[in-house]
């Protein structure tokens, strides 16, 4: 009976490190060959990207607004982008399409403004905290055996 649970084990330990294994390697391959260009590369590399297309996660933050653009805090740096901010206010966050330009400023070809971030955030937690509480409450996380069992 003992080999049983150990063969069992053993082979859960195997499944899980080969699907660990595999998932750092996609991860790996999606860094060494992803053809997405970050706004970090551009700063790094201003002549090799300007005039290139690319997205501003919804990590900017408005922190300025000027009569022909504004001003965001992207990667603790601010970046002035040049273009209409729409409907952006300050202290939102938004996500763009621009254009880096080797000068340091990003043309602002589309904008979406992330209105209640935090609040969304915030409440997506709250499902997430009740499933964590309903199954401690019911099972109990074996580590020999690497599985939930049910309380007795």
């Amino acid at each position: 009976m003992r080999t049983e649970r150990s063969d069992s084990s053993r082979g859960r330990w195997v499944l899980i490190s080969g699907l660990l294994l595999s998932l750092v390697a996609l991860v790996l391959y999606g860094y060494r060959y992803n053809p997405r260009v970050r706004l970090q590369m551009c700063l790094d590399n201003p002549l090799k990207y300007d005039g290139t297309e690319i997205g501003v996660g919804a990590e900017a933050k408005v922190t300025r607004l000027l009569p022909d653009g504004f001003i965001v805090k992207e990667l603790n740096r601010t970046i002035l982008v040049k273009g209409n901010p729409q409907n952006a206010s300050l202290g939102d966050f938004v996500r763009m399409r621009v254009i880096f330009h080797k000068e340091g400023y990003l043309e602002l070809k589309r904008l979406q403004v992330a209105k209640r971030r935090y609040t969304k955030i915030v409440v997506s937690i709250a499902p997430a905290l009740l499933v964590l509480f309903l199954l401690f409450r019911t099972y109990r996380f074996d580590w020999r055996l690497f599985l939930f069992k049910e309380k007795t």
